[in-house]
This record gives C-alpha cells, structure tokens and sequence, in this order.
C-alpha cells in the first residue's frame, strides 16, 4: 500500500519508458513474459546461493513488469486477458523465487512456506472479496511491491541475510492478511 501511493508520480516515466517500445511493436502481454522469465532467472540464482545477482535481476524483473500495464492503457490494449496473464505471472514468480530460496538452503524451507502461503493469500483475499462485492480491496500493509522490495535489499546485503529478508516478507503478509481480512468482514457482513 506504501508504493501505491506513488504511482501517480513515476506514471509520466513510464509512460516515457514504453513510448519506444509502441514503435517497435512490444505488446504488453510480452513484457509480462519477460518479466516473469527474469524472475525464474533470479529464483534459479537464488538456488545457485548468488543473492546480490539473484536480487539485481529480481529488481529488473520487477520494473519490467510494472511497464505491461502502462503500455496496456497507453495503447488502448488493456484486456481482461491480460490482467488474468499479469496476476498469474506474479504468483509463479512469487512461488519460484522463494521456493529457489529455500532450495538454495537461504531460508528454512518452513518459513519459505509460511511466508508463500501469506503472499498468495493476500492476492486471493482481494480477488475473492471484490468478486463478493467488497469494492476495491488495496488495503494492508504490504501489497507485493514492498515485500519484493524487502527480499530485494536482504539479498542485496548477502547471502546470511536473505533468511531476515523472507522472514520480514512473511510477516508482512501475514499481517496484511489479517487486514484484508478484516476490511472484507466490515465490508461484506
């Protein structure tokens, strides 16, 4: 919810980003691709126990990804599909990377879990209480943008960090959990 609040300010860079990539034909469904392939590339990195790299390639994964939509609404190719191709695309890098951690022995696989059922959970509160007539439910403390944020600088401070980095992550989803939780409860009850 922190970054949101941002949006509107780097919208003009974006938009300045993506106007080279319209000339050339990008679509915005192939910089969803793209960035869910650079996040694969990070979890497999995260294995490999190269963090630094791992959260260098997350990070441009992430930016990358934050374009799709930007050159959706500029090019009037915004599409349910491609809304559906988004959200899925950042499950399976939210999996992948942190499954790559655990398996690179970076994080106690448990807590990898605990922490993987909490971001997936704040995605699937949302869409389930806005399907049930909740409104627009971006409440919580750590929408995915701040917890890749938090892994992002853990890793970038090394390798006996990561562990503090997905444990933070954990708790901020869990926490943003409860949030929605509550927010849908006053909204649907």
């Amino acid at each position: 919810m922190v970054l949101n609040k941002y949006r509107e300010n780097v919208k003009g860079y974006l938009e300045a980003i993506v106007r080279p990539l319209v000339k050339v034909g990008v679509t915005p469904n192939m910089i969803t691709v793209v960035g869910l392939l650079l996040s694969l590339l990070s979890a497999y990195l995260f294995y490999l126990r190269e963090p630094r790299l791992a959260a260098l390639v997350l990070l441009i994964g992430s930016l990358i990804d934050a374009l799709d939509g930007t050159l959706a609404r500029l090019t009037g190719k915004v599409s349910r599909f491609g809304a559906f191709l988004d959200s899925t695309s950042d499950r399976i890098s939210d999996g992948f990377v942190l499954f790559g951690v655990a398996l690179g022995g970076l994080a106690d696989w448990r807590i990898a879990f605990l922490t993987f059922m909490g971001a997936y959970l704040v995605s699937y509160e949302r869409c389930r209480a806005e399907l049930a007539g909740s409104g627009k439910l971006a409440v919580g403390i750590a929408e995915r943008a701040e917890r890749l944020l938090v892994l992002i600088a853990f890793s970038l401070a090394g390798a006996e960090y990561v562990k503090y980095g997905v444990y933070l992550v954990g708790i901020l989803a869990w926490i943003t959990v409860f949030q929605r939780m509550w927010a849908a409860y006053q909204r649907l009850k």
